[in-house]
């Protein structure tokens, strides 16, 4: 099952794209074992239509299993919010779709079973509080904007929207260090109990110059096939 976690950190924003540029990558999540990185868990595609100014503008991820089996797809649309996309998520091994859509200037996030009524939950702006609302791929992107955020040494406050849980949980991103080379690493801590059983904190690293996310460590997006949890390193290759 695919279950946007919002910790969604894919893609990248390159301030030098040209108009409509489009933009391909790929990454491999290793299964996370006592000894380390372990087995293969799946293979990610990315695909990024960029605008003028090198924001995003639409993004596809597929999610495939290492012998090529397409397990789940995700469909993201930035042109109303960089930090909040539209997006549907699909797993094709249940038929599960969920994600959020805007009704009104309202955000909808959705989830549905096949032969099954859709749940939904409303959510407004004021249900951010005094975090940042982040949805989706939204966290990356806001870095990538923002690059002072990265190097302030401050504690980010975030509110992650859960679309297949229709909710949210709350985190903070926290700057841990940067190599001469350019390359940071932040800390994400996790409110949520449950999350934390799985994964006590999520680790990336970001390469400040090339404004893109390199490794990801943490709870991943994707359930196993039997859906459970599954935590995961990610490498980025661009």
């Amino acid at each position: 099952m695919l279950r946007v976690l919002a910790v969604g950190f894919s893609a990248a924003w390159l301030a030098a794209a040209s108009p409509a540029e489009t933009l391909e990558y790929r990454s491999e999540a290793r299964l996370i074992t006592d000894r380390g990185p372990g087995a293969v868990a799946y293979l990610e595609r990315h695909r990024v239509t960029l605008g003028e100014d090198g924001r995003p503008i639409l993004a596809e991820t597929r999610y495939e299993s290492p012998d090529g089996r397409l397990l789940a797809e995700l469909r993201s649309d930035f042109r109303e919010s960089l930090t909040v996309p539209s997006h549907i998520a699909t797993d094709h091994r249940t038929g599960n779709t969920h994600g959020l859509r805007r009704e009104q200037g309202r955000l909808v996030l959705f989830d549905r079973m096949p032969d099954q009524p859709e749940r939904t939950r409303v959510l407004t702006v004021r249900d951010a509080g005094d975090r940042l609302l982040v949805g989706c791929q939204g966290l990356n992107y806001y870095l990538s904007g923002n690059p002072d955020r990265i190097r302030t040494g401050s504690r980010l406050p975030l509110r992650f929207l859960i679309p297949g849980k229709l909710d949210y949980y709350d985190f903070s991103l926290v700057p841990r260090s940067e190599s001469p080379e350019g390359i940071a690493a932040f800390d994400v801590t996790i409110q949520n109990w449950f999350l934390r059983l799985f994964a006590p904190k999520l680790e990336l690293k970001y390469d400040t110059r090339q404004r893109r996310l390199t490794w990801y460590r943490g709870i991943s997006n994707i359930l196993n096939d039997r859906g459970e949890n599954q935590v995961v390193e990610i490498h980025y290759t661009y």
